[in-house]
């Protein structure tokens, strides 16, 4: 496996919020050398609506868990996507009401509210709303994406893309922190961070490319020099198809 993009951003911007960045980043270089982006893997730090509506636009399948606040469903209550409501387990109905900002403004919600009438005599008042007069519950203007997505987690290949992410992306990032300098960007904006991290990405993936003309030439004897040629070949190649011009060597 290879580093095929990276990027530097700003320590105020979350996961989530870098992830439709990535993934343009990421679908154009793979389709320079005609290669196509069906399934992405991510941890639960890029799950977002924006993030998940990306991915559908781009008709990607995602394996990313749900942030912590998602409840795929309520206890005690059911809900009606045709009517856009909730009814809890004695019938009384929670309808629609109206779209708020979340407390970090970092999501769009969806209120439900029930009538203060209907709970007011209800057996179950004080374990269901405690001291409120109504019962609200709130869900993100996304969530038909967040449930999809959760359905998509419990099934077997989900499972194994799991593994598959930590024993992949994982060890990548562990290299890029521990032995090529990234554990920390001592450069000044952002240009010269995406540098940086552009550099070690290009130390990663020639390292990679090292190891395996290592692999097929173990077997034949050559000296290190053949590799060596082997590789610049490779690099200049890559070069002439990128408009860069490479000095011939003598």
């Amino acid at each position: 496996h290879v580093i095929t993009c990276i990027q530097a951003d700003y320590a105020s911007k979350k996961d989530s919020q870098c992830l439709p960045a990535l993934l343009e980043g990421t679908i154009a270089n793979l389709k320079a050398v005609g290669l196509k982006v069906n399934e992405v893997l991510a941890d639960a730090g890029y799950s977002s609506g924006e993030a998940l509506k990306t991915l559908q636009a781009k008709k990607v399948t995602g394996y990313i868990p749900n942030f912590g606040q998602y409840k795929p469903s309520r206890e005690g209550f059911r809900y009606y996507p045709g009517g856009d409501y909730y009814t809890c387990s004695r019938g009384v109905k929670l309808p629609f009401k109206r779209i708020k900002d979340s407390h970090d403004g970092a999501y769009r919600m969806k209120v439900y509210r029930s009538s203060s009438r209907d709970c007011r005599t209800c057996p179950l008042r004080k374990t269901c709303i405690g001291k409120s007069e109504f019962k609200k519950i709130e869900d993100t203007v996304d969530k038909s994406l967040y449930d999809e997505m959760h359905q998509r987690l419990q099934t077997r290949k989900a499972r194994r893309m799991k593994k598959l992410r930590q024993s992949t992306v994982e060890p990548v990032i562990g290299t890029l922190v521990n032995y090529l300098g990234m554990r920390r960007v001592n450069t000044r904006g952002i240009r010269l961070a995406n540098k940086c991290l552009l550099m070690a990405a290009v130390c990663y993936n020639l390292k990679r490319l090292l190891k395996r003309i290592g692999d097929e030439q173990k077997n034949t004897g050559k000296p290190l020099a053949n590799l060596l040629f082997r590789l610049w070949l490779h690099l200049a190649q890559q070069a002439a198809k990128s408009g860069f011009a490479v000095a011939d060597i003598k």
